[in-house]
Parts: structure tokens; C-alpha cells; sequence
């Protein structure tokens, strides 16, 4: 864990890269379409040379370039979901472990966590301020031990 994040922000950037991740897939889908759109506009009944063929490969680079620009961020979001997960697997206390995970790997509301464990919402609020000082307290030891 950086030394200037908190517990909070270090487990955030597990869902913060899904987001990302999934905001690139979805500018690649646009893209996708707006190909199709033009692959279908260039029928060959009408042959024009209006730069069509150009506008087309244009979309098609970018469609490529965005989709290494998402391998890219896929191997990065595998190696900050590999580091949270650690980080969390750490925390000695199972009832932590599991508030943890499903606020910050699943996204969970805390309504949703209390219900899901059967346990009172500030008894899930509790849970989680334990396992966040687990989780600073062995991300700072293993980072200092470095």
C-alpha cells in the first residue's frame, strides 16, 4: 500500500479499475457500431470517392488502439485486484474479511452486507473500521519491512 493512501482509497482502486476497465469496453462497442454503420452506408451499388474507405479504417486503428489501451489497463486492474485481495486475505478476523470483501471486491451496499450476513448495520460499520485498521496496519508493516 502507498504510504499516502488511506485503507479506504487503497481498497477503492479494486472497483475504481473495474469501472475503468468497463468505461474503455464500452468505447469500444461505440466504435464497433459506428464501423457497422459505415461498413453498411459503403453498399456497392454506390461507388463514390468520398473518402469512405479512409473514414473506415480510421474507426477500424482506433477500435485497435483502444482495445490494446484496454489489455493494458486489464493486466493493471489483475495486478491491483491481486494486491487488494492479498491485502484482505491478511486480515485476521474471518467476520472482517468478509464485510471486507463485500463492500470493496463486490460492491455491496452496507444495508445489503448486514442483511447478507445476518448482522445489525452498526455491527457492520464496527467490522469494517476493525478490518480497515487491519488492513493499514499489515500493508504499512509489509511496506516498511521493504
Amino acid at each position: 500500500m502507498k504510504n499516502d493512501m488511506t485503507a479506504k482509497e487503497y481498497l477503492r482502486q479494486y472497483r475504481d479499475a473495474d469501472d475503468a476497465i468497463n468505461a474503455k469496453l464500452d468505447q469500444i462497442h461505440r466504435l464497433r457500431e459506428l464501423a457497422t454503420k459505415t461498413t453498411t452506408a459503403m453498399s456497392p451499388a454506390r461507388v463514390q470517392s468520398s473518402g469512405e474507405p479512409d473514414k473506415l479504417a480510421g474507426i477500424i486503428a482506433r477500435i485497435v488502439d483502444m482495445e490494446r489501451e484496454v489489455d493494458e489497463c486489464i493486466d493493471g486492474l489483475r495486478s491491483i485486484k491481486r494486491e487488494v485481495e492479498d491485502a484482505i486475505a491478511q486480515v485476521p478476523d474471518g467476520s472482517q474479511r468478509k464485510v471486507l470483501i463485500l463492500r470493496y471486491i463486490n460492491g455491496l451496499r452496507w444495508e445489503e452486507i448486514a442483511v447478507r450476513l445476518n448482522y445489525h448495520y452498526r455491527w457492520v460499520l464496527e467490522l469494517l473500521g476493525r478490518g480497515l485498521q487491519a488492513v493499514e496496519n499489515t500493508a504499512l508493516k509489509c511496506t516498511s519491512d521493504k
